[in-house]
């Protein structure tokens, strides 16, 4: 078996690497994603540099793991934001198949990171986890039985809008109160300015790193609205434990990059609100693969569609 050629499609960059079939990674880096027509423009950015791979490596196949709502069957974009303006409606099998006469597989960027951890990361030996990703927003992927779980419409795994307030805070989707509008890194943010805004600070712009800052300093601000933010976070993760029973929860991204504090804090408020059932059997950890996961788990869905896993 040859090695396989793999992007992870972002809003600001595409990253690619070139990984073998027993998960090394044998080179890696990034270009600049396409600003305009993307729906052409991403393809063909992704052509030309499995090209340039293919000059120097033997690629078997092709792994894609991407922003936007992907029907995986077809290889296709069903729905993209602005992040990646024209992107609804690629044909990214289809067209790089084509071309480079070569098996081609293309999933979302949070499923392939779920996939990514199972197979080389914090979900590596167990076949049933949740995977999480605090960012803008929060993202899912569902992991049943080594498989993703990804619902009639190829839509499970939205936890990010399920609803914690009824009447909360408005969200981009549509509804209010929902679980990202709360319990994300930018959520975190928005509630660090507002209340600076309360007490009279002029504060117009923070990262979620310059907070975690100020919590570590103790400043009473910071370890308000992270109290908050971490009561917020738990109270969906209790909801999904409920729901999915998953056992392992990977969380990716933001501010679960403070590490093993973080965790501590996460893990014990999670302990004292889910049901006891649940509490000796259910972990909360890092993941492992930070921002090659979407790569990883590219790589090992097109190694399992070709069988070689």
């Amino acid at each position: 078996m040859g090695n396989i050629a793999c992007f992870d499609v972002g809003g600001t960059f595409i990253k690619f690497a070139v990984i073998t079939s027993d998960g090394e990674i044998l080179t890696k880096n990034k270009f600049p994603s396409p600003t305009e027509n993307c729906r052409l423009t991403v393809p063909q950015g992704i052509i030309a540099k499995a090209k340039e791979l293919m000059k120097e490596y033997k690629i078997s196949a092709v792994a894609i793991s991407t922003a936007g709502v992907v029907d995986s069957q077809e290889g296709s974009i069903i729905f993209a934001t602005d992040n990646l303006p024209g992107y609804t409606g690629a044909r990214l099998k289809a067209s790089i198949e084509e071309e480079l006469k070569l098996p081609v597989a293309v999933e979302n960027d949070v499923n392939a990171a779920a996939m990514g951890e199972l197979w080389m990361g914090a979900g590596k030996d167990r076949d049933s986890f949740l995977c999480l990703t605090l960012g803008t927003g929060i993202g899912g992927a569902i992991v049943i039985n080594g498989k993703l779980y990804k619902g009639i419409n190829n839509g499970a795994g939205e936890v990010g809008h399920i609803i914690l307030e009824e009447d909360g805070e408005p969200c981009t989707c549509g509804n209010s109160g929902c679980f990202e509008r709360y319990a994300s890194t930018s959520a975190l943010i928005r509630s660090y300015l507002r209340e600076a805004q309360k007490e009279g600070h002029n504060i117009s712009s923070i990262t979620g790193e310059e907070i975690m800052e100020k919590v570590k300093e103790e400043e009473l601000l910071a370890l308000k609205v992270y109290k908050r933010f971490l009561k917020d976070l738990v109270r969906g993760l209790v909801s999904l434990t409920h729901i999915l029973d998953p056992g392992l929860i990977v969380i990716g991204g933001g501010i679960s990059s403070q590490g093993k504090p973080f965790f501590e804090e996460v893990n014990l408020l999670f302990k004292e609100q889910v049901l006891t059932t649940y509490r000796k059997g259910t972990e909360i950890v890092p993941a492992k693969l930070n921002n090659d996961a979407g790569l990883y788990g590219a790589c090992y869905l097109v190694l399992k569609e070709l069988a070689l896993l």
